[in-house]
Order: C-alpha cells, then structure tokens, then sequence
C-alpha cells in the first residue's frame, strides 16, 4: 500500500465540503435567483445543460429531478455533442446551462456561444465569475468559487431545477426537498468524519479485483457512471463498467459468475427494489460484491440528496483503492499531454 498524506491529494472530499455547501445554500445560490428574476415574464419552456465528465454527471442528476416533477422537456449532453448534434429549436424559451469548474472546457464554452447566438438564455456554472472562456461565454454566471465540485454542481443544478418546476406551478415533492436542503451540511460533516474507516476497509477487500462492474438504479445512476467509470478508471487504473441496474436483467447478468466483481450503488428513491434484484442475484452467484447503501447513512433526507450523500463513501473508497494498488490518483500518464489528444 502507498504511504501517503491525502492532505495532499487533489480530492472531492475535504474539510471544507460542508462549510462549502452551507455557504453555497445560505447565499451562492441567490445567483441563480437573479438568474431567474432577470427573465421577467419570460418563462422557461425547455433546458439543455451542457457539460463534460463530473459536471455532466452532476447535470444528469439534475435534470433526473426536472423530468419527474415538471413537465419541461430537459437534455443532458456531452460539450461536443451539442456541437456535432446542435439541437433544433434553440430560442428565447430555452435555457442552456454550460458546466465547467475551470471554466476552460472548450466544447463547453463553444456550446454557450452557439446556443447564445440562437437566442437561448445561457448561464455558465463555474468556479469563477470572470476570467474563463465559459464565463465569458454566457449571459449570466453563477459563481461557487468552491472546490468540492460534485456537491457544488449538483446544489446549483437543483436550484436551477427547482427555479423551473417552481415557474411551472411547483410540485410537494419539491417542497419536501427545499426544507431539507438546510440540513444537507451537518450530514456532509458527519458522514466526511466517519466514512472513511469503513471505506478504507472496503478497499482492502477489492485491491486484489482486476475490474468491478458498477451498478446503480434511479437517480444514483449518474453517481454510479461518475464514481465506477471517471473516478475509478483514473484514480485507479482499474478496468470497469457502469451498468443500470433497470436494464441489467437484459445482457449483464449473463456474465455473473464466481470471481466477478460489483459495486452496488442503493438508494432510497423509488428504484430501490430495482438494485435490491439486481443484488439478490448476484449475491447468489459471486461473492465478491459490495454495497452502499444509502439508507446505512442515516441522513433523513429527502431521497433526491442520496446522490451527494453517497459520494462521500464512495470517493473515500476510491481513494483508497488507489492507495492499495500503490498508485498516487495524482499521477497521470496522459492528463500532463505527454501524447496529443
């Protein structure tokens, strides 16, 4: 195993993530409102969010929660994808969020141009207001200046979410989410303070796991492609899959066998029983399988916010993983531009 400070480790879970996201909900999130409040009479009637690997999962999970309590068509995609496929009908009644933490992801702030030429309302989401190519690309900007970037993210797309299903009549659900919103911080506290043993030991147990199938259903699907594919294949080296627990029953389960390894993801949304099968099946078939439950945390919260809850885990678990095949999640072979991409 690596012997090594994580304080030194450019990592999502720190310290400072709660203190972050309580400063995010107690007044970075007033910029989206303005946002909003700027449109007037103008109402929103269909939202692209654009973005690239951490973001656009964060954006997914976003737009999971538009698509369940409004009636307002909302796309996810890729920066090059908008570009390559530049969905039609861009207009005043449009709004197209552009996501980036350094604000220089080039298809990302090229997108924002483009929709902004078409007459949409464009809003970059960054870590600084001005001083980046995203930034300057759109109309408005919401600025977090933090850097645990996955609870950042998520919030600020659900606050955009929420701006929209609020401008369409609302819905109770989302009335239950806002007035649990508050307490999200001292969850995140508790959960940065007591994850990592655990996590730690869950990654002794799978060091020795040449690749792991990641399974999530609902709306931890996301988490499960950011943590089992982004997170996993850099920080660890390790080969892997992301699967959706609502499809595995047609091609994965054809390949569980003893000696192939899962990381489940189990939340408390609706698609519980969903992962809860894909589990029981497995698990009579393999034991090398793992399970993080949402629910063994305990938060109380509204279920939408299993997906930051349940990041903190899974990034210790990562982290350590890393440690335990004796790789630095720091070092890269091909992020330094050692060979041209």
């Amino acid at each position: 195993m690596l012997d090594i400070d994580t304080s030194t480790i450019d990592f999502l879970v720190t310290d400072t993530m709660a203190d972050e996201a309580d400063q995010l909900l107690a007044t970075g999130l007033a910029q989206v409102d303005a946002v909003f409040a700027s449109l007037g009479d103008r109402r929103v009637e269909r939202v692209v969010f654009v973005a690239c690997g951490s973001p656009l999962c964060a954006c997914e999970t976003a737009a999971m929660l538009l698509t369940q309590y409004s009636t307002v068509p909302c796309l996810t995609t890729s920066g090059w994808d908008f570009l390559d496929r530049t969905p039609a009908g861009l207009d005043e009644t449009t709004l197209v969020v552009g996501v980036s933490d350094s604000g220089n992801t080039e298809e990302v702030a090229k997108s924002l141009v483009a929709a902004r030429a078409a007459g949409a309302v464009t809003v970059a989401v960054t870590k600084d207001a001005t001083g980046n190519l995203v930034a300057d690309a759109a109309e408005h900007v919401v600025a977090y200046g933090g850097s645990a970037i996955w609870v950042m993210h998520c919030l600020i797309g659900y606050a955009i979410a929420i701006a929209v299903i609020d401008s369409h009549g609302g819905h109770p659900e989302i009335d239950g989410l806002r007035a649990d919103l508050p307490r999200l911080p001292g969850v995140l506290r508790r959960l940065v303070a007591e994850q990592e043993g655990p996590a730690k030991e869950r990654a002794a147990r799978a060091v020795a796991w040449p690749f792991v199938y990641t399974v999530a259903g609902g709306n931890l699907v996301p988490l499960g492609y950011k943590e089992g594919i982004i997170t996993m294949l850099e920080f660890t080296w390790t080969h892997g899959a992301a699967l959706n627990a609502s499809e595995f029953r047609h091609g994965p389960l054809e390949v569980v066998e003893q000696g192939v390894p899962y990381v489940f993801l189990l939340g408390t949304d609706g698609s519980r029983h969903t992962t809860q099968r894909c589990i029981d099946f497995v698990t009579k078939l393999t034991d090398d399988v793992l399970v993080f439950d949402a629910a063994e945390l305990e938060t109380g919260l509204h279920p939408a916010l299993d997906p930051i809850a349940l990041f903190v885990p899974l990034e210790y678990f990562y982290l350590h993983l890393s440690l335990a095949k004796d790789h630095n999640p720091d070092d890269r072979r091909y992020y330094g531009g050692l060979v041209a991409y």
